[in-house]
């Protein structure tokens, strides 16, 4: 038994997913030393703590709008050119943190990085297009793997230069890093990546700016309506997750840091052990797909979300803080490659790209308003409350997840 496993299980990342894992990974030898912390270099640049959430609020309402524009291209003008433009937009993005010097200046990096996120869509409707729909989780699972790498270690990395030169300059010293390792892996990106769709009747070339960004919200909702019952849960369990989410990951770091008095170094030892923990069972977790169908597994991992938080905002010393840690990793290694499995077999090919901005940008839309208003419950509620708030919202993400009927063979 353990052969055929092992045989059937092994490395699947073609053609253009493994272009796209290995650039992505040598981008984060840098983002994975500052991105855990870019709350608290937010803070440590001077920006007021209730502005950090509508800092981030911001950058999701441009993003929600980059990617139904970003959508849109991936499937009328093709996947590889708006990758590689704004691949390098956002790599280029990491030397305005570095040049900041007063929190009102944030604002430029913010924006930048928020409009290079047209790329997304098209990305991942790339990773979509190279995998055969019965072979997806496997792809993603090894996807995971390679771009989960860089985080078990380099967090810590993070911590440390916090400690030895201040969340300010250490954070800087990351940011250099990122822009190093990004141009790095972009160009390996734009040298090897191939293009995958190609519509061959685009008559949108003569459409003026204004008809062009009607028109593009136009046929996203189109494309909505297009889809069934079960990729319409799927959204609906992206929108109300990412709500949650939102609520967490923003203040998250400045909580640890600067409220429990949590070391830099061990927070981003926290993040690793995460990490770990994802790359360790998301091959496991792929059996477990196969053994108890993609559904089930999904719903499992959710479950981990709620659970994970519960233990978050009960913790009560370095142990529960571990146990949060371990938790979250095993939802990383099986929600991941589920539910990216689930948005390319209840997606056709020809409705991808925007659909799969879709599934981003609704959330975006939703999540801004709550984004806005974290920090003011974060400062004159109790820093805890977002995180206890999160917790309805992944419980009722999760209820409609539980309505989603996968095919059995999914598009290609």
């Amino acid at each position: 038994m353990q052969i055929k496993i092992a045989k059937f299980y092994k490395f699947y990342l073609p053609g253009n997913a493994w272009v796209l894992a290995l650039s992505a990974a040598i981008w984060s030898i840098g983002g994975a030393i500052v991105t855990p912390f870019q709350s608290i270099y937010f803070y440590a640049v001077g920006m007021p703590t209730q502005l950090i959430g509508f800092a981030n609020a911001l950058s999701s309402i441009i993003t929600a709008f980059m990617y139904l524009l970003g959508g849109y291209i991936a499937d009328k003008w093709g996947r590889r050119k708006v990758i590689v433009i704004f691949s390098f937009v956002a790599v280029i993005n990491n030397l305005f943190y570095f040049l900041v010097k007063d929190w009102l200046w944030l604002f430029i990096p913010i924006i930048i990085g928020a409009i290079s996120g047209i790329y997304v869509p098209a990305f991942n409707a790339t990773l979509n297009d190279s995998m055969e729909p019965n072979k997806r989780h496997i792809g993603f699972a090894y996807f995971l793997i390679v771009t989960t790498i860089p985080s078990i270690f380099l967090p810590t990395v993070g911590g440390l230069l916090i400690e030895r030169f201040g969340a300010d300059y250490g954070l800087k010293i990351g940011y250099l890093i990122t822009t190093i390792t990004g141009i790095a892996g972009v160009t390996y990106r734009a040298i090897k990546l191939k293009e995958t769709f190609v519509n061959k009747e685009n008559n949108d070339a003569n459409r003026n700016l204004i008809s062009h960004v009607v028109y593009v919200f136009k046929d996203n909702l189109q494309a909505l309506k297009m889809i069934d019952y079960n990729a319409k849960n799927l959204v609906i369990y992206s929108f109300l997750s990412s709500i949650a989410t939102s609520l967490t990951t923003i203040y998250l770091a400045l909580y640890l840091i600067n409220e429990a008095n949590l070391p830099p170094i061990l927070y981003g030892i926290l993040i690793g052990i995460s990490s770990l923990i994802t790359i360790v069972l998301v091959l496991p977790s792929i059996y477990l797909i196969d053994r108890i169908g993609i559904k089930k597994a999904a719903i499992l991992a959710a479950l981990t979300s709620p659970i994970s938080m519960i233990f978050f905002v009960s913790a009560n010393g370095m142990n529960d803080l571990i146990a949060w840690s371990v938790i979250g990793g095993i939802s990383g290694a099986v929600l991941t490659p589920t539910i990216q499995s689930l948005q390319g077999n209840l997606i056709p090919r020809n409705l991808r790209g925007r659909l799969m901005a879709v599934f981003s940008v609704f959330p975006l839309i939703i999540s801004t308003p709550v984004q806005a208003v974290s920090g003011i419950i974060y400062t004159t509620v109790h820093p805890l409350a977002i995180f206890i708030a999160s917790i309805p919202f992944y419980v009722a993400s999760i209820i409609f997840l539980s309505r989603i009927n996968p095919k059995i063979k999914g598009y290609e």
